[in-house]
């Protein structure tokens, strides 16, 4: 390991990014000049974080590792690791660290199948030799120190994992999931721990993810509700004018279309699985909100006239599936930003869309109601006097106007 020729690459995934940073994680001059006698440190920009070590010279095949991350709040983790199964996140052996009740503590987590579904992490066994680990916490700034002791011969290609989370469950001590961005930021990144150079290569499938989302948000998310939102509130103030009636169906057609482009990018990503566990309650409302979107596009097509006498059934039946799809989309987003965790500028951005839809639909509500209460009143009015003229004819005509 110590001769000129040997190389050690590094191989580092970005699994988080922060969803708000309060503190600043240990800077590399601060770990290389720390009595650690660190010679290297390699800065993380992404997430924030920096990671320092030593190989050393003797033959002990040891290295000895800083990582300093910045949980997103002070009862959060923050955690790395190396997959020596190759890439990705499941079969990484990991070391997180966070504040206990009894102060600063750092566990190790075999990274299973099960995280990808959004399942907490457990403490077990690591089938890598780590001695000497310990944790500094200081708010939400936390540095993992430990030892890589290799065996002769062993390989010194290694995948480094880290990320940091909001929860942590001290009755087990299991880990929340971790932050992905959005952004598609998420990446492995190539380091040679001898000259500290580094590269990045994407994460398998982050793009897809993040596409998935978006298309999902801008079409289920967006567009559909502003269809409802069309019907609901332009029609009673247009009159005979059917420009409420194509602005609704503009706004679903083009919603359900990319919605369809969204549900197939999620029936990728689970085929792509690869066995990690699957996020149920999100799959079955996303086919649920896809089967109840596609019988509103068929019932357009079955759409009696109006003055057939089942109209107001069908009238009945596609409000009452318009306004459950939606409940479902708003709910069906929420769960994935759960699933891949964004930075807290998406779901940020989210709410305020909801808030922004929510705050014009109360306006409009008012609006549509009012001119409704006139409407009754002025209508009411024009009974009254019709049937309050006699010897004419007009009390026939006022039982008409009512």
């Amino acid at each position: 390991m110590d001769s000129p020729g040997a190389r050690i690459v590094v191989f580092v995934c970005v699994m988080v990014a922060l969803f708000g940073v309060a503190f600043s994680a240990q800077s590399c001059n601060v770990l290389l000049t720390s009595n650690r006698q660190f010679t290297a440190c390699q800065t993380i920009p992404e997430v924030g974080a920096n990671l320092a070590w030593r190989i050393r010279n003797d033959s002990s095949n040891a290295i000895d590792f800083a990582y300093s991350g910045t949980a997103p709040s002070a009862s959060g983790w923050v955690g790395w690791g190396i997959n020596p199964a190759g890439a990705g996140m499941v079969g990484t052996q990991a070391l997180i660290a966070f504040q206990s009740t009894t102060g600063a503590v750092v566990y190790q987590y075999p990274v299973t199948g099960a995280v990808k579904g959004g399942q907490s992490l457990i403490p077990g066994d690591l089938t890598l030799n780590f001695t000497d680990t310990s944790a500094v916490v200081s708010g939400a700034e936390m540095t993992i120190f430990s030892t890589l002791n290799l065996k002769a011969g062993d390989s010194m290609s290694m995948q480094y994992v880290w990320g940091q989370g909001r929860t942590v469950d001290l009755t087990n001590n299991a880990v929340g999931p971790h932050s992905i961005p959005i952004s598609g930021d998420a990446a492995v990144t190539n380091i040679d721990l001898l000259t500290a150079q580094a590269s990045t290569v994407e994460l398998p499938n982050q793009k897809l993810k993040n596409n998935h989302g978006l298309i999902s948000a801008v079409s289920w998310g967006l567009l559909m509700p502003l269809g409802v939102m069309a019907a609901r509130y332009l029609r009673p103030i247009s009159g005979s004018n059917p420009a409420w009636f194509y602005t609704h169906i503009a706004f679903q057609c083009t919603g359900y279309v990319l919605g369809v482009v969204s549900w197939a990018l999620g029936l990728k990503l689970h085929n792509l699985n690869e066995g990690g566990a699957v996020p149920y309650k999100h799959r079955n409302i996303g086919i649920s909100i896809f089967a109840l979107a596609t019988l509103q596009v068929l019932a357009l097509l079955l759409r009696p006239k109006p003055d057939a006498k089942y109209r107001k059934y069908w009238n009945i039946y596609h409000h009452t599936v318009g306004y459950a799809t939606i409940i479902l989309i708003i709910i069906n987003i929420f769960e994935g930003l759960d699933l891949l965790q964004p930075e807290d500028k998406w779901t940020t951005a989210y709410v305020i869309v909801l808030c922004v839809l929510g705050g014009i639909s109360l306006i409009m509500e008012i609006v549509i109601w009012t001119l409704w209460v006139k409407q009754r009143t002025k209508n009411n009015k024009d009974g009254m006097h019709g049937s309050q003229m006699k010897g004419t004819g007009s009390y026939r005509t006022g039982q008409d106007v009512v």
